[in-house]
């Protein structure tokens, strides 16, 4: 019997309908598409087709996808386990072509390695000539930057496992073969000619593992490491706004962890941005802290926003960084007379959810005042207290540390550590101790398969992240592991929609055995020498560097340790560990973060829009202050002549309020001393005290203060004029209503009267 195959054509987004229509003449198509399937025994079935609308193709990588020039092919099964008793096999196709060249149709050919998986690294290999072909499928061009999905459905009875094969992970392998050779376009999408101009290979072959009824009787120990992080786009505190919108799945996700007896690895920034809210915060964050506050399960706090502290070990600190403060979000609280668990409350504001600052939308004045403004901020410490860590721990970026790491440990009393098998040689159980400190060994495969089931942008992607997650806690299992640690990514799992799936899909896996981290056998560890880029240390030393110089502008703010708690927030986020693995992100992320740098360095300027001109010998010059800074400023401005040309009777401005981001006027009353001529008035803003100085400028004008006569002479005559034209106006007409009637030889006597 043939399998069917159901086609899904994705066409590449960002074209015109003229070229969408020009790839489908091309394609001997009119909006619509076919494809031929066969199998390896005889007869034919024509396959149903669906169209979906396309995007265009990300020119990254994917796990299990063998690359040639541009071209990714994924296999994946739609649910990773076969059972003896299902009536069909799903397997998803995903081709991309991320070339500047069109891809020819071709077919996909699916086979099977009838021998049982037994080491993961198996799975790359090419597929032996013995594997038995089970489906074929006709596939049409796939057009440049854009990629097109197929669901291939397999009958149980045509997949080559007998019911008698062993239990276990086996590979299912994809070959795509173009019906002609391929044009060679660029391998990169957007490339210039000449940059990676490679050829593109006529197959393109991939693999993926599936699970045939389990692992038998045998399991593995599992322990999970699920973090609560905010997602990547929040860079200080969220917003009550995304409070409410991340809660429900952070209680999901807490839901599915305690089905794992999972350790929680949680942020200090969701613990602080639910407090910092305090009785104004959503009900349902509220409820949320309630229960991670009173779960059973063991939790630790990431250092805050997760930054990563191989890095600042790396970057010579003595010390770990540190939130200053959070004053900036919690002064908009309403408090209780004794704040509670929840913390004080705060508004929804731009400054706290973004890098923006008031340029958010719907964001209240960022300089408000608090809702009860008798009581007393809370402390940072009351803010970020979690009483139920029993041992304070570090997660470096992808679990490597940097050799500089321990020192810096010790010294901060920091006695747990959490590494990955990338950055550790591991003999025996998960569990070890390296000098004076635990350390917990999460392994690498594990985390990237369920990175990949989180963070990948398409089905077929996440599910062949399930699969490979499956058949390696399979092989574990098989293999008699002493027990392995699933730590989920950190910056997939707080940017997925919904990440407490993947912890349900891990439920229905028999082989497994949920295992607190305390429960897991111990071994034998040793540090492998690994440490962050220096193009990542330079961009952060600038940063970090940059810090002092922003808080010094403080000084001008009603509240100038707003100021400091903000900077501080926002560097700890570009000290994140999510950015460790993505160097061209980084390098964007930080550029954002220096151009945001440049803005609040300019803090509060006269500026002037145009040229001034003083026409007068007197007049109230406009001095336009400009607040950059993300809170209200109260500022000292001096005014002085540029030269003698100029007099300024009133020379200093105390507490001019420039409110955060916008501007304000300072009227100036000015006096010229010559007719003509260039000047100018320096400006010079400082704290409300007069220290420091933050801005010093010339505003140059121009004196036209004869214009003034000239005018003034003008109008004089002009009226003297109408008042004279007016005279003699009125005397013709008085004259002429008083002379006498004349006839025509100037007799009046000769007139005959009207009868």
């Amino acid at each position: 019997m043939l399998s069917v195959l159901r086609l899904h054509v994705r066409a590449f987004g960002p074209r015109t309908l003229a070229v969408a229509a020009l790839v489908g003449a091309l394609l001997g198509t009119s909006g619509t598409a076919t494809a031929a399937m066969t199998a390896s025994g005889p007869g034919s079935q024509r396959p149903a087709v669906e169209h979906v609308s396309g995007t265009r193709a990300d020119a990254t990588s994917d796990e299990g996808a063998d690359r040639a020039a541009g071209v990714d092919l994924v296999v994946s099964p739609r649910e990773p386990v076969i059972a003896a008793g299902d009536d069909e096999v799903q397997f998803g196709l995903l081709i991309r072509n991320s070339t500047t060249a069109e891809l020819p149709a071709g077919t996909v050919t699916l086979v099977l390695d009838a021998d049982r998986l037994t080491d993961l690294g198996d799975l790359d290999e090419p597929m032996p000539a013995s594997a038995d072909r089970f489906a074929e499928a006709t596939v049409e061009a796939t057009a440049p930057g854009s990629e097109q999905t197929a669901t291939v459905t397999v009958s149980r009875s045509d997949l080559p496992i007998g019911a008698a094969a062993e239990a276990g992970a086996y590979r299912v392998g994809a070959t795509l073969q173009f019906a002609e050779d391929p044009d060679q376009g660029f391998a990169a999408f957007g490339a210039e000619p000449g940059e990676d101009d490679s050829a593109v290979s006529p197959t393109v072959s991939t693999a993926t593992p599936v699970i045939w009824r389990g692992a038998g009787t045998d399991t593995v120990p599992m322990s999970v490491i699920v973090p609560f992080v905010l997602p990547s786009d929040i860079r200080t505190l969220p917003t009550r706004g995304q409070l409410e919108e991340l809660a429900p799945v952070w209680d999901r996700l807490l839901t599915a962890a305690r089905a794992h007896d999972a350790t929680l690895a949680i942020d200090p920034r969701l613990i602080a941005g639910i407090r910092a809210y305090g009785d104004e915060a959503p009900r349902n964050a509220q409820l949320l802290l309630s229960r991670l506050e009173t779960t059973p399960l063991p939790s630790f706090l990431l250092q805050f926003a997760d930054a990563d502290p191989s890095v600042q070990a790396a970057l010579g600190f003595t010390t770990l960084l540190e939130p200053t403060n959070l004053d900036f979000v919690s002064r908009f609280g309403s408090f209780s007379e004794t704040p509670d668990a929840t913390g004080p409350g705060a508004e929804e504001n731009g400054t706290a959810g973004s890098d923006e600052g008031a340029d958010a939308p719907d964001a209240p004045d960022t300089d408000g005042e608090a809702g009860s403004a008798e009581l007393p901020l809370p402390t940072l410490s009351e803010l970020l207290d979690w009483p139920q860590q029993e041992t304070a721990h570090v997660w470096p970026a992808e679990g490597r540390a940097d050799p500089a790491l321990l020192p810096l440990l010790d010294q901060e009393g920091v006695d747990s550590l959490v590494l990955s098998s990338d950055g550790a040689d591991l003999d025996g159980g998960p569990r070890a101790r390296l000098g004076s400190d635990s350390v917990t060994v999460t392994d690498a495969a594990l985390d990237r398969a369920a990175r990949t089931a989180l963070h990948s942008e398409t089905e077929t992607e996440r599910s062949g992240g399930v699969a490979r997650l499956a058949a390696e806690l399979v092989v574990d299992a098989q293999g008699g592991s002493d027990g392995v640690v699933l730590a989920l990514d950190r910056g997939a799992t707080g940017d997925a929609s919904d990440p407490a799936a993947l912890l349900e899909q891990l439920e229905a896996f028999a082989w497994t055995t949920p295992t607190a981290i305390a429960d897991q056998r111990t071994g034998t560890v040793e540090l492998r020498p690994s440490g962050p880029s220096q193009e990542r240390l330079e961009l952060l030393r600038s940063a970090s560097n940059r810090e002092g110089s922003v808080n010094e502008l403080g000084a001008v703010l009603t509240h100038p340790e707003y100021l400091s708690g903000y900077q501080r927030t926002r560097l700890l986020q570009l000290f994140s560990t999510p950015y460790a693995a993505d160097a061209d992100g980084f390098a964007q992320v930080a550029a954002d973060f220096r151009k945001r740098d440049a803005e609040l360095l300019s803090g509060v300027q006269a500026i002037s829009t145009e040229h001034i001109q003083l026409v007068g010998s007197s007049s109230r010059v406009p001095v336009q202050l400009r607040n950059a800074l993300p809170f209200d400023a109260v500022v000292t401005v001096d005014v002085d002549p540029a030269s003698a040309a100029l007099s300024v009777p009133e020379r200093r401005f105390r507490e001019v309020v420039v409110p955060a981001e916008t501007s304000e006027r300072v009227l100036v009353p000015v006096r010229s001393r010559v007719s003509s001529g260039e000047s100018g008035l320096v400006v010079s803003v400082s704290a409300a005290d007069g220290s420091p100085t933050v801005f010093t400028g010339t505003l140059p004008i121009t004196i036209r203060s004869s214009i003034e006569t000239i005018i003034f002479w003008a109008l004089g005559g002009l009226a003297v004029m109408l008042l004279v034209f007016g005279i003699v106006r009125s005397v013709r007409r008085r004259r002429s209503r008083n002379a006498p009637a004349t006839g025509p030889d100037g007799d009046g006597d000769d007139i005959v009267p009207a009868m």
